[in-house]
């Protein structure tokens, strides 16, 4: 039989159409993702530049003119006004109340606790003129001292014996000693620094024992520390760091323990450089509690 053909083999390349979504792919997906992150840091930038203050945009404009601006005069004082930070009520970076939120200022920029004193001893300067101004505070003056100690400015009012800052006995202040209080703390409240509030008595002791001096003194200083945050431009909220009741414990320097003058609160503006050590001393100390939670039980004994 002649030889047989074979069948013809055919072969049929079929191309299919990848559409409109395989020809991108999912670069749009990308594309998308970084406008809306440019969008993103656009609006942040406009709501900071709305939140700042009018020495803050001095500032940026002068960096962009001068890449050395800040090291000029202008450019430092406007680092000094800058403490605060741009927000209301913020603390730019000084230490917070837990120790975190900020630097050590004191010890990493360069003359920033002399800057610190100058700012505390205008703040004494305008108190001190605040009194010599007003009729009614300047009776008061010469119960009115302030000095400068490791932790900071030093502000006590004294009583006296023909005024008195408190009644006898009682956390209840006379009408002039909420003057005084509010006068004072309306120059500590420009302050970043936070204040600790302490309240003394003379060594005159209670007839009874169910109150003594302790009780008497911690309920003046929380008494003071009322007043001077709820003044008009007083001390800010978080700003008042603690408030302590001495009793008897620290007369006055050459004044005898009954001396009616040992009758005072102490006001001490905290320096950032004293806070920082403060902070520092309190987080490497664990609480006698997290030691015990923190040591393994022992195992009971197996019999």
């Amino acid at each position: 039989m002649a030889d047989q053909q074979q069948p013809e083999v055919k072969i049929k390349f079929v191309k299919k159409k990848g559409g409109h979504a395989a020809a991108h792919g999912g670069a749009w997906k990308v594309a998308y993702a970084d406008l809306v992150t440019a969008m993103m840091a656009f609006f942040l930038l406009m709501w900071l530049l709305n939140s700042a203050d009018k020495n803050t945009k001095a500032g940026i404009a002068g960096m962009f003119q001068d890449a050395n601006f800040f090291n000029s005069e202008r450019g430092k004082e406007i680092l000094a006004n800058h403490g605060k930070g741009i927000l209301p009520g913020g603390r730019g970076m000084a230490p917070g109340p837990d120790g975190d939120g900020g630097t050590d200022t004191a010890s990493e920029a360069p003359g920033a606790a002399e800057e610190e004193k100058k700012a505390m001893e205008a703040t004494a300067e305008a108190i001190e003129k605040a009194f010599q101004q007003d009729e009614l505070l300047q009776a008061f003056q010469d119960q009115i001292s302030m000095d400068f100690t490791d932790e900071g400015l030093r502000i006590q009012i004294q009583d006296k014996a023909a005024q008195v800052l408190f009644d006898s006995g009682s956390a209840t202040l006379k009408s002039y000693t909420l003057s005084i209080l509010k006068e004072i703390a309306k120059e500590l409240g420009k302050l970043p620094n936070r204040v600790v509030i302490g309240g003394h008595t003379d060594s005159q002791q209670y007839s009874s024992k169910d109150r003594t001096n302790w009780e008497l003194s911690a309920e003046r200083a929380n008494a003071a520390r009322r007043v001077m945050e709820g003044a008009a431009g007083g001390l800010r909220s978080g700003q008042v760091r603690r408030v302590t009741g001495y009793a008897d414990t620290i007369p006055l320097e050459g004044k005898e323990p009954k001396d009616p003058q040992n009758r005072r609160i102490s006001i001490i503006v905290v320096s950032a450089a004293n806070e920082a050590v403060e902070n520092k001393h309190h987080k490497a100390q664990p609480r006698e509690a997290d030691r015990k939670a923190a040591s393994p039980k022992p195992e009971p004994a197996k019999h």
